[in-house]
């Protein structure tokens, strides 16, 4: 197998995604964000404090931060989505960060207004926050776009009931969406009418199951509901690795042979594995299965640092493939995690 130099290959992924922002995004920057706070280099860290600078700036009279403009998708089951405030939440776990760094009490107030936002958005009958205005609507994407963010508010403010509240939406959109008999999960549930509007097992959804997991484990370890959250995200990892292709890529639908090879899900597959088993709740077998991931998404990475190979948004059956913010974020955070079995 061809070895590749991964520390010359990060350097140009982080470089890339700096110089290609998506100014009226939210939730695709989020990932990106964290993983080059993750990594910690002071000159990156400082090149994209804008963003969070412009979040705040651009942050609406309801609370949302950057526009939390509608979105108009071309392809997948949502062609129109009005956000609630779960998707601008997505901006307030690295606002959270900047405020941990910097002190800068307007960073602070900017997630409570972020905070108090979602907080009164509308609720399914069990609890869990409607996912678009369009309709009571549970999808999996978001569990990575609020529970780290209400538990780390949660901390910051020495309040629980932030905490508690992450747990239950995570809890809430298990029982409705993760599959009892695979343990993956799927895409989107509507609460009335009662339908998947979405429900393959799609490789980058079940990304966002696993890696919300181990935001969530890192964070809050000891919490109650803490082994559902374990059990969920080994589960998911388990039968996600079943359907590893040979190259080490996922594929676009877990289980359809036919599909597209994926380089997001697969990055977030390798991140999750590399981060449960540091946290001791995944089984350290499963380091060569991680290894392979991410070693052929770095081989696909083009000169300029893009990251290739990743369905575009909304993520769906039939989307175009791209480079996106949140693929090059997924990246980072997997090197990051697999740093002791890379030259890095």
């Amino acid at each position: 197998m061809r070895k590749h130099d991964v520390k010359a290959v990060l350097k140009k992924v982080i470089q890339y995604t700096i110089d290609h922002p998506y100014e009226r995004d939210y939730w695709e920057k989020s990932p990106a964000l964290a993983g080059i706070l993750a990594w910690g280099n002071d000159a990156d860290i400082n090149a994209i404090q804008p963003w969070i600078d412009r979040a705040v700036e651009t942050q609406t009279s309801t609370g949302f931060l950057n526009y939390g403009d509608p979105l108009v998708y071309a392809a997948g089951h949502a062609p129109t989505l009005t956000p609630s405030a779960t998707l601008p939440s997505s901006l307030g776990f690295a606002l959270l960060r900047f405020y941990q760094r910097t002190g800068n009490e307007e960073y602070l107030a900017a997630a409570k207004r972020q905070m108090d936002a979602l907080m009164a958005a509308n609720r399914t009958r069990e609890g869990g926050f409607w996912d678009r205005m369009e309709g009571p609507e549970l999808w999996i994407d978001y569990l990575y776009m609020i529970c780290p963010f209400l538990i780390l508010y949660g901390q910051v403010t020495k309040d629980n009931k932030y905490i508690d509240e992450a747990f239950k939406q995570y809890e809430v959109r298990v029982k409705h969406l993760v599959d009892p008999e695979f343990h993956l999960g799927r895409h989107a549930w509507c609460e009335q009418p009662n339908s998947y509007p979405q429900s393959t097992f799609w490789s980058r959804g079940n990304g966002w199951l696993v890696t919300s997991s181990v935001e969530m484990l890192t964070l809050c370890p000891d919490h109650p509901q803490s082994k559902l959250v374990a059990d969920t995200c080994r589960n998911a990892l388990t039968a996600m690795q079943k359907h590893q292709d040979r190259t080490g890529f996922l594929r676009h639908i877990l289980d359809d042979p036919y599909a597209q090879i994926e380089a997001s899900g697969t990055l977030m597959y390798a991140y999750a594995v590399a981060r449960g088993i540091q946290l001791g709740f995944v089984d350290g077998n499963m380091m060569e299965s991680a290894l392979r991931a991410f070693n052929v998404v770095v081989g696909s990475v083009e000169p300029s640092g893009a990251v290739p190979g990743v369905a575009v948004p909304p993520g769906g059956p039939g989307v175009p493939f791209g480079t996106t913010l949140f693929g090059q974020g997924f990246f980072m955070l997997a090197a990051l995690a697999l740093k002791d079995k890379l030259d890095i």
